[in-house]
């Protein structure tokens, strides 16, 4: 029943935005989703996915909601990626939840390409291993940990099941979003990360640490200064906020390192210069000013 939409650029995507003019097989698919949500079926259901790719996905959640339901998932962030990412980039995956951009990342770089995929969760960590293991990547690095600006434990809160994307340090920063547990995890940074990893450089990284980001950022100054990798990341404020720090104070933190910013255009979908904030949460890409942004992105 699934359908995806082809990887390109969606002019004012939204979240689970196709429901506002749903189609009949949109209806359909809305009512299973829900009937699954209803039962708390964790059993995954395969879809077909872009580019000959797999997909597990657990009906119920965000996720599952825009690519099983709508069929799209952050499309502009994929079209940019695979504008940025050559067949031997690296890129790494902070925050990589059920591994979409995990999966999507290791078809787009290839054998002689690597991924470092990075979750902490236990339910999302599965879910990940899960996803690479059908793709049958060999390419993919997994890493259960949460990225910080030095090594040290930490309590990670785990959302409820419908928002699984919303794990936090802090306090979670939407309305209505409950912790259904409390995990201890390591945290390391991401220094650390690319030594151990033994990366030579670092193309992209993807963040979405739900309010980490000013930490995740601090404890990768030596690896940004010495790779200058694009970056692309969420800024909620109301998430940072619960972890002491604010949007601005992220950009400030990228911009004295030589970062220009971009935000996806509601009129194109393509990234254009940042000129304002959004309060809600927002996707961000960070060029480095030695590089151009990717062509055609």
């Amino acid at each position: 029943m699934s359908r995806t939409r082809a990887v390109g650029p969606f002019p004012g995507w939204r979240f689970a935005i196709e429901e506002r003019h749903p189609t009949s097989r949109i209806v359909a698919r809305q009512k299973l989703w829900s009937h699954f949500k209803a039962l708390h079926v964790q059993q995954p259901v395969r879809i077909r996915w872009v580019e000959g790719l797999k997909l597990n996905l657990v009906l119920g959640n965000d996720q599952s909601r825009c690519l099983f339901v709508c069929g799209s998932f952050e499309p502009n962030e994929f079209a940019f990626l695979q504008k940025a990412l050559t067949r031997d980039a690296v890129f790494i995956d902070i925050g990589a939840n059920e591994g979409f951009y995990t999966v999507f990342a290791a078809h787009l770089v290839g054998p002689r390409g690597r991924v470092i995929a990075v979750e902490p969760s236990p339910r999302e960590y599965a879910r990940l291993e899960s996803n690479v293991a059908i793709n049958r990547l060999s390419n993919v690095s997994l890493v259960r940990c949460g990225l910080g600006a030095r090594r040290r434990k930490a309590l990670l809160h785990i959302a409820d099941p419908e928002h699984n994307g919303q794990n936090t340090l802090g306090d979670f920063g939407h309305a209505g979003v409950t912790a259904v547990d409390h995990v201890e995890i390591d945290l390391i940074d991401l220094d650390s990360l690319a030594q151990e990893q033994v990366l030579r450089k670092v193309d992209v990284i993807k963040m979405d640490v739900e309010g980490a980001e000013f930490e995740v950022i601090k404890g990768g100054l030596k690896t940004l200064e010495r790779y200058q990798p694009t970056l692309l990341f969420e800024l909620f404020e109301g998430a940072l906020r619960q972890q002491g720090t604010s949007a601005e104070a992220v950009l400030a933190q990228l911009a004295e390192l030589g970062y220009s910013f971009y935000a996806f255009s509601d009129s194109t979908g393509l990234p254009e210069p940042l000129e304002k904030l959004d309060s809600n949460s927002q996707n961000i890409v960070a060029v480095h000013r030695s590089r151009p942004l990717a062509a055609g992105a």
